[in-house]
């Protein structure tokens, strides 16, 4: 089935013309309201042409008004709870020894449909691993993984092409940030987990390579994915060095089951926090351009 319009029960207020961001609805020379036949492929389906329309004429492909479309709720957050949840919330890397249920991770990454996205949102995909024991199961291979990066770091010809292949944004993070604290041997199991934190779950969001807008997506979701955690009485982090070994390293690809085909873009442990107060944060610099 195609877009459409039906023509039965359409105001012709023409509101859907108005809000379509890729113009690909027009009143044609009868004054009919129709999708225009060679701009409907970049139809973004982001169905803001079926939210505003009056009658629910407008059909998208795949989209329901019944399944899909909904009222908007009647009360917003207002400035203060809003801000007071933002600072409540915290990275956690200190868990109880509680598991998770599933229902609540479930909850959890239902806000995620709910973020913005670049395009084609459906190409990033989410691992839950709801597991202590298999997380454990890929610490050792974790922890060889950045002593690997200490090597790196170290060998002028290994740090020379791994610049020219990562860029030099994420070359800088590994050299002045996990380079020193692998330096001194933070990931050594021997001192603990420093890696999962002792997390009783863990979500992957992973996609094929190459898709689009996938790096952006993740890491939306993953913001989203931690903010409905700490809704939710669940503590949280990103935890990057653990998504790198998975596309480094074959065990720990195995383990997660993360298919081969795919990268992995963020991690996220999940648990109960140990802890309950917040850190005051400086605000950045901002320039005011008028």
């Amino acid at each position: 089935m195609k877009n459409y319009i039906n023509e039965g029960i359409c105001s012709q207020c023409k509101l859907c013309i108005k809000v379509c961001p890729c113009n690909c609805i027009e009143a044609n020379a009868q004054d009919e309201i129709v999708f225009i036949a060679e701009r409907e492929s970049i139809c973004l389906k982001c169905c803001q042409c079926m939210a505003i329309c009056p009658s629910k004429a407008v059909q998208i492909d795949g989209v329901s008004y019944s399944e899909d479309l909904f009222d908007l709720p009647g009360y917003n957050v207002n400035e203060k709870e809003f801000l007071n949840f933002l600072s409540a919330r915290r990275s956690v890397r200190n868990f109880k020894d509680k598991p998770v249920p599933d229902e609540l991770i479930q909850k959890m990454l239902e806000s995620v449909w709910y973020a913005p996205f670049g395009s084609h949102p459906e190409k990033v995909q989410i691992t839950v691993i709801n597991n202590r024991k298999k997380i454990e199961k890929s610490l050792p291979y974790i922890a060889k993984f950045m002593d690997g990066v200490v090597s790196m770091i170290e060998n002028p010809i290994a740090s020379f092409f791994a610049k020219k292949i990562a860029g030099k944004e994420t070359f800088n993070t590994i050299k002045n940030h996990l380079y020193p604290i692998s330096k001194i041997g933070n990931y050594n199991l021997e001192y603990g987990d420093r890696i999962s934190r002792g997390a009783p779950a863990l979500v992957i969001f992973h996609a094929e390579k190459g898709a689009e807008a996938h790096t952006n997506n993740s890491l939306i979701y993953s913001t989203y994915a931690i903010l409905a955690a700490h809704s939710l009485g669940l503590g949280a982090t990103m935890i990057e060095i653990i998504s790198s070994a998975i596309n480094k390293v074959k065990e720990v690809r195995n383990i997660f089951q993360i298919p081969e085909e795919n990268e992995a873009v963020m991690s996220v442990i999940i648990g109960y926090p140990k802890y309950k107060r917040a850190v005051k944060r400086t605000m950045q610099e901002i320039d005011w351009i008028k």
